[in-house]
């Protein structure tokens, strides 16, 4: 038995395979234990990384958000300013009985023509109340007490607030954008224009689970969303809860523009709020669940578990594997490295030397790339910049320890010059996207300009184009100021015409004493670039020199200019086009106003459009071309003329020739011959809808597709040719024709003469 025990133990402790199986439970454990350890890192990591995509995914949708709904919201209060702002509507509030009926029809054709513009916009209606009457794109001309919704009516005016975004009782499914007129006075309102939203539609073009809220003259627009679920639909009863939530009731009572924080959700478990506010009383929130990070980690972890198995497994196979090879690391390397050189020479010396070099070369060349890529990035001084332009600093403080950590004089006072290329995408053939080299260009050319005349200040790309913050001592006279400034500009001028062929204009704003302005003399700076729409020969602009232009002349909109212009397009002239527009661009720049110039060429391209639409073009075709944006982007009088000649009249005779629709419509036909059969009455669009079963605005849009002409145009030339022949054929008087036709003497006269270019009295004179 003990011969036995010892020949076993013996056995054992000689048989080559123990050290073997030493190996592998020692290879085993060495893979298991950092397998364990990277298993756990990577769930805290993924975790974090789950965090932070939710995160940036709630972010990027109220960021598109945003975008979207300001991009609407903005257009409908610009719409609805323009529209207040019309001589019309001005004149509604002291016309006489005789005048009320045509200014009635023309004001309710603008409404009608802003309505058709704007898919979102339900219902625009104007109440005067020197006169009690509605007007509405609806239901036409109707007295307030027969208005359904008087007593809506009531309510805004008695607001406190002239504009506002609400929600009306009685209105479920529509915000109505309210502005009280008239708008200069300190009467009181005299009237309302109102603008209803419809909010489904509104939600659908942001996203299906927005949801919209009203407040005091505030608008909440709330995005429901799930990054990895499905959207809701915003019925009812979910504005009615997410209206409830407490965080929304936080995020409208807090005074941060933005913010986030965790609160019950609309499913009464914690979920991520993240707002931001803007300056035109609009919050815009993003709410998800924190369950959606919950389900998320399930995940992860029911994955962490199954690669550490597999891992384990693997270094259980390879640990056995390599142990019963011998495998070493080293030797394997090596021949790695004989089969790369391929040419069966052996390099001289050791290659462990040899593989030492290449890794020291593999350093070497990793803190180059490094090097470089610290060059390549923004200095901290230029975000800096870039961060006081936007004018992101709200607290003095910050701002202050900012300047002493950036090396930046806060005492000192600041003027911002904005460099702008003129026409450097169209004549120097830079693509839009290629703004950013552009932007670069300029700031390093205006940076050693800044050096060279040895002045303080820094230069940086901003927004595609160069900028300048120069700073002067607090006791220099602004005098001295100024010419420093001009003097660095002139000499930037000839730099950038001589070495880069850049032609420039350079926007100044005005001088500050205390950094926290800077971002108000950009602006300054920024808007001084304006008024190149009438002074671009001008390439130095003070912001001081052209807001204290006078206009000279009365500022009056060349209408019979822009009649040639669309009357030669008619006639396929394009060379008396482009004539007629070179007078049209000459008649605006005398004016020296930028607003008017501005609005001028809009009502141009309105006139444009509408003339298309007249010709027989799809308004959808012409929409799709956003005209409005285009023009939007040209900055000077020869940008615009460049863009009408070379892109805006062509597009006019490929349209008017490709997009033709020529088919009738037994309604427009039936309404054509009542109103010859009924030119004495009073015609209105509401009526005649109603007997052909059509909606108003639709039978407009019909109308008006078909005919070329609106409604009331059609109406007023039928009443017009049935005077003529009144006037050729009868002795009847010019007040027995006005009242045959339906009108007062007075506007019949006035009518006649817009239509016919002479008075009844000599028409008659030359036709009988």
């Amino acid at each position: 038995m003990a011969n036995w025990s010892s020949k076993f133990l013996i056995k054992r402790l000689t048989n080559p395979r123990t050290y073997l199986y030493r190996l592998i439970w020692l290879g085993c454990i060495s893979v298991c234990m950092p397998v364990i350890l990277a298993s756990m890192a990577y769930y805290q990591f993924s975790t974090t990384r789950m965090e932070k995509y939710i995160q940036t995914e709630s972010d990027s949708s109220l960021t598109m958000m945003k975008d979207r709904a300001e991009r609407v919201l903005q257009e409908m209060e610009q719409e609805s300013l323009q529209l207040a702002n019309d001589p019309l509507i001005q004149q509604a509030f002291s016309a006489t009985p005789d005048e009320s009926n045509m200014l009635t029809m023309e004001i309710l054709k603008k409404i009608a023509l802003v309505k058709n513009f704007n898919s979102f916009i339900g219902e625009i209606y104007f109440y005067n109340s020197t006169n009690h009457v509605v007007i509405s794109n609806e239901y036409g001309s109707i007295d307030k007490s027969n208005y359904k919704y008087r007593d809506h009516i009531d309510e805004l005016l008695s607001s406190k607030y002239p504009t506002e975004w609400t929600q009306l009782k009685g209105k479920e499914g529509y915000i109505t954008f309210s502005r009280q007129l008239p708008l200069i006075g300190n009467e009181g309102p005299k009237g309302v224009l109102v603008f209803e939203i419809e909010a489904s539609v509104l939600s659908n073009f942001m996203e299906t689970d927005t949801v919209l809220l009203t407040g005091d003259q505030d608008l909440s627009i709330v995005k429901l969303n799930d990054p990895f679920g499905g959207d809701r639909k915003a019925d009812v009863s979910l504005v009615e809860q997410t209206a409830r939530l407490r965080g929304i009731a936080l995020i409208q009572a807090s005074n941060q523009s933005s913010g986030h924080f965790v609160a019950e959700g609309i499913d009464g478990k914690p979920a991520q709020y993240h707002f931001v506010k803007n300056v035109f009383s609009r919050t815009y929130v993003s709410v998800i669940p924190e369950q959606v990070i919950t389900d998320q980690l399930s995940w992860i972890r029911e994955m962490t578990v199954l690669i550490l198995i597999v891992f384990i497994g693997v270094g259980i196979l390879l640990t056995y594997i390599t142990s019963k090879k011998a495998y070493t690391p080293i030797g394997q390397l090596l021949k790695y490295s004989r089969t790369l050189r391929g040419n069966g020479n052996e390099p001289e010396g050791n290659e462990l030397d040899m593989i030492k070099e290449s890794l020291d070369y593999l350093s070497k060349e990793g803190q180059k790339l490094k090097a470089y890529v610290q060059n390549v990035e923004p200095s901290l001084r230029e975000k800096f910049l870039l961060k006081l332009l936007s004018g992101d600093y709200t607290a003095n403080q910050t701002l202050i320890q900012d300047c002493q950590t950036h090396g930046i004089k806060a005492e000192l006072t600041n003027v911002v010059l904005v460099v702008d290329a003129e026409n450097i995408y169209r004549e120097k053939r830079f693509l839009p996207e290629e703004k950013g080299i552009v932007a670069f260009s300029l700031a390093n050319v205006m940076q050693e300009i800044l050096n060279d005349q040895k002045l303080t200040g820094y230069t940086i790309p901003y927004q595609g184009r160069g900028v300048a913050v120069l700073q002067f001592k607090p006791d220099m006279a602004q005098e001295t100021m100024r010419d420093l400034t001009s003097d660095y500009v002139y000499v930037m001028i000839e730099a950038f015409n001589k070495y880069l062929s850049f032609e420039v204009n350079v926007g100044i704003g005005r001088f500050y004493p205390y950094i926290a302005d800077i971002p108000v003399s950009y602006k300054e700076a920024d808007h001084a670039l304006q008024y190149r729409i009438f002074r671009d020969e001008e390439f130095l602009l003070f912001i001081d020199d052209v807001e204290h232009t006078k206009a000279k002349t009365m500022l009056r909109y060349p209408g019979e200019l822009e009649q040639s212009i669309l009357q030669a397009l008619e006639q396929e002239d394009t060379a008396s086009a482009v004539q007629h527009f070179k007078k049209f661009t000459e008649t605006l720049r005398n004016s020296q106003s930028y607003v008017f110039i501005y609005q001028s060429y809009h009502i141009f391209l309105s006139s444009f459009i509408m003339s298309l639409e007249k010709r027989g073009v799809s308004v959808f075709d012409v929409m799709e071309q956003n005209l409005f944006g285009q023009l939007r982007s040209k900055q000077t009088s020869k940008e615009i003329r460049d863009w009408v000649e070379e892109s805006l009249f062509p597009l006019y005779l490929w349209l008017t020739k490709n997009d033709r629709e020529s088919a009738g419509d037994s309604a427009i036909q039936w309404i054509c011959q009542y109103i010859h059969e009924h030119y004495g009455s009073d015609l209105s669009l509401v009526q005649c809808a109603e007997r052909v079963g059509l909606s108003p605005s639709y039978l407009s849009r019909l109308f008006k597709k078909k005919m070329g002409k609106n409604f009331l145009e059609y109406v007023v030339e039928t009443k017009i040719d049935e005077a003529k022949k009144l006037l050729q054929d009868t002795d009847q008087s010019i007040n027995e024709v006005a009242a045959v036709i339906g009108y007062s003497e007075r506007n019949f006269i006035r009518l006649f003469q817009r239509y016919v270019q002479m008075t009844p009295g000599q028409f008659r004179s030359e036709h009988r």
